[in-house]
């Protein structure tokens, strides 16, 4: 799923080009337009954290709703180590409107903030990630928070 149409042309050009079919949709991850309990496996990588923190709880409140019971789920969020965090206006939360391309919203969480997401789910897996990196002729670290869980 993707909500930028833009990135839907550029997926469906490198299908076309590759002989794919990735059956990419357009929609918005906070109103996800199928039924309950569809998918054995939601994946949902580097995207949950370009939205308000109150977004991200519809977002995952959606993703768990087309949950299949014992499906997984697999989120990831940036964490307050990451290099960018404090970077930008101010939204409160650590919560900050950041230059990409155009403005974008990246919240970031405290290693704990994001367990009361999954009250209602099997823990799996949880992992902090921090990948330091050359950016930009720049070292930076990268700081995630991965998550698996379970849908009881």
């Amino acid at each position: 799923m993707e909500f930028d149409e833009k990135q839907i042309e550029k997926a469906e050009i490198f299908s076309s080009e590759n002989d794919l079919v990735l059956g990419i949709v357009k929609g918005d991850m906070t109103e996800l337009k199928f039924d309950d309990d569809s998918f054995d496996f939601v994946y949902s990588y580097n995207s949950v954290f370009h939205m308000k923190k109150v977004q991200i709880a519809q977002a995952i409140n959606e993703m768990k709703r087309v949950l299949k019971p014992n499906g997984l789920l697999f989120l990831n969020f940036l964490s307050i180590d990451d290099f960018r965090c404090g970077e930008g206006p101010n939204l409160g939360n650590h919560q900050y409107e950041q230059m990409d391309d155009k403005p974008v919203i990246h919240s970031y969480f405290t290693y704990d903030e994001a367990e009361q997401y999954f009250d209602d789910m099997e823990f799996v897996v949880k992992e902090r990630r921090i990948i330091e990196r050359i950016y930009e002729g720049e070292r930076i670290k990268q700081g995630f928070i991965d998550y698996i869980t379970r849908k009881r």
